[in-house]
């Protein structure tokens, strides 16, 4: 058993990685991915997927592993941030 201290010598508790692996919904990540004005082949490279599954995430008819889902949502967010940012410049 791990012990709590192992549990989070990443600096990730299993309740953040958790949270973290919750993505939007499909329409949600499609609309933030058109705001930045990126491809779905920048997305997948950025993660280390392909194009087809970064278009299956959108679509809802795939969803990824929590390893890729947190990395996903951490770039969706970086991405809104970025678009936001850019809005009030």
């Amino acid at each position: 058993m791990r012990s709590q201290a192992d549990a989070t010598a990443d600096g990730k508790s299993l309740a953040h990685r958790v949270r973290a692996a919750q993505l939007p919904l499909p329409a949600e990540r499609r609309r933030i991915r058109l705001a930045a004005g990126v491809t779905y082949a920048e997305i997948g490279a950025e993660i280390g997927v392909t194009d087809v599954t970064v278009m299956r995430w959108e679509q809802g008819t795939a969803m990824p592993r929590r390893h890729r889902a947190i990395a996903y949502r951490r770039l969706l967010d970086e991405l809104q941030r970025a678009v936001g940012e850019a809005k009030t410049v």
